[in-house]
């Protein structure tokens, strides 16, 4: 399988932030999901859940809201701005004022004409959005108090709004209220919220408010028709699946609530709402819910975005909180690595040890610790989109909403305990891009840099100055979230949204190679030591290797390409980097959330028809397969090789995140 020292690094600090709300856009099969710095990500279906897109934010801006309207993306938040996002440039749009204070909700109507928003003035205004528009339309009256939710039945015109002590629906043609439904109070000094509406098709409303009830109301007459209570603290969210036949509420005790319209005999054809199923998952406060097709999706202060299977409980998924994209940089000549935080960077030296050993797993002695050399703040807490240092950390550079910037690294004494570094910014020669991905090539001549507006830009690299070397412009209409340079400097490869993958010539500034077109995106990939290989993994397992002399998949791939074993494809897990060493030139070595791998392409895949294939990792058995899992590195955010036989694992445990989050809410457990 192959021996390698490794640098098992878990000084990356990386805090992931909590859920603020979830959304499911049916036409474009995504989840879209807001933190509390104010990113945005959007997740895939289509492709087994993958973090497609990350709108990066401000934590000087919140988003209290979000709404798909068909294929637009809009927030709303405390500075009372409705936003539209370019999900291509994966920036802000157009914006517009609700003139009422901060908005706290926001819904469309099903045509995709107008959006409704809740606000702190107690308004309801509504925004027009026909012809590809964002802007301010009319208010409704004002009533007292904020409102906090907000839900819109199109076909009957009305709107239901919650807030302090009442809900309030509301003619969508008059702008008036036609109904008022008053909630008790537990305590008389105590309000009771209203935190989260729902409206169905045969005008059946259903709130959750703060005294943990979750009620369905008979909304032509403003009367109850059942209380539930469920929960021991507020009801925060409530989703409803598109049948309208199964309700979900959850909220701060971390339970997920089912319930479901049903007969209540198989004798009788009465049919009325019953609680059906509870889960337990997660470990804080739940703040949003959406319900797709299949799965019910929750979130919250844990940061971690959980799908449940409708119809069968043991079919679950999470969704690991870290970025998808590369957070790490490895500076391989250099022994250092690149992190990147939400708003600054920090360039460490990897600790040293010359002495080895012939056990499995031990651990070696420390003769040089690891060392924070740099550490780099943006300008005004903007956040960083990417970032990348060079093989041997003379460069450094990192691009945000307003550009990207470069930097020269000057390292003296690098053999010492503390060596001297200097840090410049280079400022002459550049066009201020906005860039998705960055990546040097191992020579240091150049910098390649994929923009916000689908060009490919790259720029030459000297000791006195910069300057532009070559644009490939107007490359792709979808947004690159993939970047990979030949270990010979001499080719970058290019993968998109839209399933392109492009082989690009560094300096002879050619279109080298396309790859075929398959339908699945592009997780990871990178070249063989020797460049004339890309190897590709996709978000259905599948890895492929393409020669891009030949123009054509290898005879390893040809040969392999439809033996994976099933148990390999039906893993949740996406794999999110993969490495190749010169040292072991027939390995693939890829990782994902929880495993290790490395993929012999000297060894048979398991035949069809054989005995089922087992992930587990078994370092003593002597059966021959092409497969190698370790489970030792769990939670790894990144892997890669530096010098000669060192790998660098960086980690991000769970329980070094769960020890950063806030107090969960108490619970009463048996034998307590």
């Amino acid at each position: 399988m192959g021996e390698f020292r490794v640098h098992r690094v878990r000084f990356f600090e990386y805090q992931p932030k909590a859920i603020q709300c979830i959304v499911y856009g049916k036409e474009v099969n995504k989840v879209a999901l807001s933190r509390s710095d104010g990113c945005i990500e959007t997740w895939d279906l289509k492709n087994d859940w993958y973090q497609d897109k990350v709108i990066q934010g401000s934590e000087s801006k919140s988003i209290e809201t979000l709404c798909w309207q068909g294929e637009r993306l809009y927030s709303a938040g405390l500075d009372g701005d409705v936003v539209e996002y370019d999900l291509k440039k994966l920036e802000p749009k157009a914006s517009a004022s609700s003139n009422a204070g901060p908005v706290w909700c926001l819904t469309t109507d099903s045509h995709g004409k107008f959006l409704a928003a809740g606000t702190e003035d107690g308004c309801v205004v509504l925004f027009d959005t026909d012809y590809n528009s964002l802007q301010y339309y009319r208010s409704f009256d004002k009533q007292e108090g904020r409102i906090l939710s907000i839900a819109w039945n199109t076909s009957l015109e009305v709107i239901l709004t919650g807030g302090v002590d009442n809900m309030r629906l509301w003619s969508v043609k008059s702008g008036h209220a036609v109904q008022r439904m008053t909630l008790g109070r537990v305590e008389k000094s105590k309000e009771t919220i209203v935190w989260c509406v729902a409206i169905l098709s045969d005008m059946t409303l259903v709130s959750g408010d703060s005294r943990g009830r979750t009620i369905f109301w008979n909304g032509k007459q403003g009367t109850q028709i059942k209380s539930f209570q469920m929960h021991q603290a507020d009801v925060l969210c409530l989703a409803v699946h598109q049948d309208e036949k199964q309700v979900f509420s959850s909220g701060v005790d971390p339970k997920v609530v089912q319930f479901q319209y049903t007969t209540t005999s198989r004798e009788s054809d009465w049919k009325m709402w019953v609680r059906t199923k509870i889960w337990y998952q997660h470990t804080h406060d739940v703040r949003a819910m959406a319900v797709t097709p299949t799965d019910v999706v929750s979130g919250g202060v844990d940061t971690t975005l959980l799908a449940n299977r409708l119809g069968n409980e043991k079919n679950k998924r999470k969704m690991r909180s870290i970025p998808m994209h590369q957070l790490v940089g490895v500076a391989k000549d250099r022994n250092a690595l690149l992190l990147q935080y939400p708003d600054y960077l920090e360039l460490w030296r990897l600790g040293n040890t010359r002495k080895t050993s012939e056990k499995d797993g031990e651990v070696l002695p420390e003769e040089i610790p690891p060392q924070k050399l740099i550490q780099l703040k943006t300008k005004d807490g903007q956040h960083i989109a990417c970032s990348a240092i060079s093989s041997r950390a003379n460069w450094m550079s990192y691009s945000d909403i307003d550009g990207f910037k470069l930097y020269k690294i000057t390292m003296t004494d690098t053999e010492s305990i503390s060596p001297s570094v200097d840090l410049r910014k280079v400022k002459k020669g550049l066009h201020s891009y906005s860039a998705h991905r960055i990546v040097f090539t191992p020579d240091e001549k150049f910098l390649v840099i994929a923009t916000s507006c689908q060009k490919i830009v790259v720029i030459s690299l000297d000791e006195d100055s910069v300057s532009l070397y070559h644009a490939w412009d107007d490359y792709t209409e979808e947004s690159i979230h993939q970047l990979s340079v030949s270990p010979n400097s001499k080719l970058v490869a290019v993968a998109d949204l839209s399933y392109k993958i492009t082989v690009l010539g560094v300096e002879s500034k050619e279109v080298v190679s396309q790859l075929p077109s398959y339908k699945s995106t592009v997780t990871a990939m990178t070249f063989t030591p020797d460049s004339r290989n890309l190897i590709t993994a996709h978000a259905d397992q599948k890895i492929y290797e393409f020669d891009v002399e030949k123009k054509e998949y290898s005879d390893w791939c040809r040969e392999v390409c439809n033996k994976f074993p099933n148990a390999w494809k039906k893993r949740h897990q996406i794999i999110h980097h993969i490495s190749t060493s010169p040292r072991y030139p027939d390995k693939i070595f890829f990782c994902d959330l929880d495993k290790f791998f490395i993929l012999d392409k000297t060894q048979p895949f398991p035949s069809i028809g054989s005995k089922p294939f087992n992930l587990v990792a078994r370092p003593n058995s002597s059966k021959v397969s092409a497969f190698h899992v370790c489970t030792r590195f769990r939670y790894l955010i990144h892997m890669d090789f530096v010098n000669d036989d060192w790998v660098v694992m960086v980690e991000r445990t769970k329980l070094a995140m769960m020890e950063s989050l806030p107090m969960a809410m108490q619970q009463k457990k048996f034998g307590t």
